[in-house]
């Protein structure tokens, strides 16, 4: 396994930018869910996509239990992106283009 952001940087840098609390977020590529669960925990509800199905998986394996009720999980790409008469307030999109 690779470590990265150990220290935790990356979400700190976004929760001093931008508020999540509240807020529906759009996390473009997922991936494993690194920043799934630091946005889950603060955001009122989060749609997280990535076109790999073993990293949604892995993503929804690893988000806390408590959690899960507020994220939603899908398997495509960004040019599949269909979300018809939903509106996200914030979009993540680490590592991802």
């Amino acid at each position: 396994m690779r470590w990265r952001d150990r220290d935790g940087v990356e979400p700190a840098a976004i929760a001093a930018l931008v508020p999540l609390e509240g807020k529906r977020v759009l996390d473009v590529g997922c991936g494993t869910g690194r920043l799934t669960s630091f946005a889950a925990a603060r955001a009122a509800s989060l749609y997280a996509f990535d076109p790999d199905p073993e990293s949604i998986a892995e993503a929804q394996t690893t988000l806390p239990r408590d959690l899960r009720g507020r994220v939603r999980f899908a398997v495509h790409a960004a040019e599949a992106l269909d979300v018809p008469r939903r509106r996200f307030d914030i979009a993540l999109c680490g590592w991802s283009l």
